[in-house]
């Protein structure tokens, strides 16, 4: 039995869900999201979900000063709770790095981003718990902060059931059906879904459909391992509680404050198979996390290991996304690669793949940085600290 919708988006994490929603905010309502898991089951929610916008390129600043912005005001826009807090981030560059440092903070401040540069001394009086070894200053934004994925994704799905779109889970998209060079559909384990555009957003499992459609991105997968520690008594003496978020460019390194009592640190990015990695924390990784954040938060000497888990990030080359039109494929429009910068960019990806979808003949960020064709052109964007996950 086959069905027919305007729209069929693949993949319920934070990406497809949010492109269902603005949809919905575009007019475009008759539209099914399949899922083969749960919602955010998937790079989604296993993220650290830190909403920081400290980047080298101006669209994906632009992007990440725009959804923390949804993410701040979330219950208004969807009618639910998106888990976000207010947090300071800090970023330590390292050793070299002063002038990349001044050049991101000068771009996110021609943005709008509350960000400074502050040199080691000026940082230790603002933070006196804190110490800067190794480093020429410390990167300061004053309105970051960190949300729920699971609260997003599902907001942002039932923002766009409300509204009439399906959300349908368990079920395997086994093919992007294409006729002559237009996609009209899926092949489902469940039957056939036709329809007039499909949205892919499906993390890991993007390579594949791409390649069978005949349009391959150089994609790969990396385990990226979240440890989740646990105060002492005696930790408030020592450092505020609530810290601020804190983030390290040399060692890719990101730390922050989670429920009372606990914090999440975030830490390497290994290359692994995506079917078979292991989904829990290595004690050798957990040891060293600990050690680097005690460098900078010497009360972190005295934390607990308290469990945690390992996610996937898809990375492209130049550790950017791709949001575009799928070359030679009419009406497939893909995000992909998102290489860790996923969550805390989600709502604009979202509307910008909806906007895509649509045909919008502008859309509201200037998408050719992140066009499908730059590898192949060798067009790639820049990363002042090189690439890794702070791009």
């Amino acid at each position: 039995m086959s069905e027919t919708f305007d729209t069929v988006v693949i993949g319920g994490g934070v990406m497809g869900c949010a492109t269902l929603h603005y949809l919905a905010d575009l007019g475009i309502t008759d539209t099914i999201l399949l899922e083969r898991d749960t919602l955010a089951s998937g790079s989604t929610g296993r993220s650290t979900t830190i909403l920081r916008m400290h980047y080298s390129n101006r669209v994906t600043g632009e992007m990440a000063w725009w959804s923390r912005d949804v993410m701040g005001n979330f219950d208004e826009i969807t009618g639910s709770p998106s888990g976000y807090r207010e947090n300071q981030w800090i970023l330590v560059p390292g050793p070299g790095s002063k002038r990349a440092a001044i050049q991101n903070v000068e771009l996110g401040q021609s943005i709008g981003i509350d960000t400074e540069v502050l040199d080691v001394d000026a940082a230790e009086k603002q933070w006196p718990y804190m110490r800067f070894p190794d480093t020429e200053c410390v990167v300061w934004e004053r309105k970051s902060g960190f949300a729920d994925s699971h609260l997003v994704t599902r907001g942002f799905a039932n923002s766009a059931r409300n509204r009439g779109a399906i959300v349908r889970l368990g079920v395997t998209v086994t093919e992007i059906m294409v006729d002559h060079g237009r996609a009209i559909g899926v092949k489902t384990d469940q039957g056939n879904i036709f329809a007039d555009r499909v949205v892919l957003a499906a993390g890991p499992w993007n390579m594949e459909f791409l390649e069978n459609v005949g349009a391959p991105l150089p994609l790969h997968t990396v385990r990226h391992q979240v440890v989740r520690l646990q105060h002492d008594s005696e930790f408030s003496d020592n450092a505020d509680p609530f810290h601020p978020t804190i983030a390290e460019s040399v060692s890719g390194l990101s730390a922050r404050p989670d429920t009372p009592g606990f914090s999440l640190a975030g830490y390497r990015e290994d290359p692994v198979d995506r079917d078979t990695y292991n989904q829990g924390v290595d004690t050798d990784v957990a040891i060293e996390t600990i050690t680097r954040i005690a460098e900078i938060i010497p009360a972190y000497e005295n934390v607990t290991w308290a469990g945690g888990w390992s996610g996937l990030f898809t990375v492209t080359p130049d550790w950017n996304p791709v949001i575009d039109h799928v070359p030679g494929v009419e009406n497939l429009v893909v995000g992909a690669g998102f290489s860790g910068h996923g969550f805390k960019m989600s709502p604009a990806i979202g509307l910008s793949m909806a906007e895509l979808a649509t045909k919008a003949d502008v859309t509201t960020f200037d998408l050719n940085p992140l066009r499908f064709s730059r590898f192949e052109e060798g067009d790639l964007l820049k990363s002042a600290y090189g690439g890794n996950v702070f791009a």
